[in-house]
């Protein structure tokens, strides 16, 4: 997990309880904020080529077997990834609601937590649901500060790795967020071919389609 060379740029994130000899068999959870940058990161590490599960088409790149389900729901669902897979992972932005719970089920966690200007936040999420629940951006800000006191509070908890992301940063500077994700996963850092699709879908903007950019490279063996 240490850094091979120096990185261009500015750093993008934050290494805690950094390990030497990382674990042959690893479970990656990425989580946030809602509208906090989870959903870019996540792609990033899928396109390195960690296994988030059964994403299917959904521009969020989440599992739905990791949202909002019972904690037997969720660990049937571990024990059946960790059978195929000795590393893989998953995105849902609230997973520390239900990591406590579920801590002990998870083999050798790492977590990625992405931190983003809760204003920004607050107000992309407003802006979504003020169609669908009429919720005001003063709401969406008490609800962002929550989640992120609730983040911060479980990783100062915990004694395993966590690399926490800024969302502003990662944006500026997409090309250190992408080799720092590939040494926290242990992967090889991409040639110039997948950087440079890497690069376009991580561009800031909206939802993009993974499969728009790497068709044919979901879920290669880690």
């Amino acid at each position: 997990m240490t850094v091979s060379s120096p990185l261009p740029g500015k750093p993008t994130s934050i290494l805690f309880n950094a390990v030497t000899e990382p674990e042959t068999q690893r479970t990656y959870v990425v989580f946030g904020t809602r509208r906090g940058g989870t959903s870019m990161v996540a792609g990033a590490v899928r396109a390195l080529g960690l296994d988030l599960g059964n994403v299917g088409g959904r521009r969020n790149n989440e599992d739905p077997q990791f949202q909002n389900h019972s904690m037997d729901d969720m660990r049937g669902a571990i024990e059946r990834r960790n059978a195929k897979r000795d590393v893989w992972g998953w995105k849902f932005p609230a997973a520390a609601s239900y990591l406590p719970a579920l801590f002990s089920s998870i083999r050798n966690p790492y977590f990625i937590v992405v931190y983003r200007d809760p204003v920004a936040a607050a107000l992309s999420q407003a802006n979504k649901d003020q169609r669908a629940r009429q919720r005001t951006p003063r709401i969406a800000l008490h609800e962002c500060n929550s989640n992120v006191n609730t983040n911060t509070g479980f990783i100062l908890a915990t004694d395993r790795p966590c690399l926490l992301v800024s969302h502003e940063r990662a944006i500026a500077d997409t090309g250190v967020l992408i080799d720092e994700l590939a040494d926290f996963l242990t992967l090889e850092r991409p040639g110039d071919s997948l950087r440079s699709r890497m690069l376009d879908y991580l561009a800031p903007g909206h939802y993009k389609s993974f499969s728009d950019f790497f068709a044919g490279e979901d879920n290669k063996p880690s």
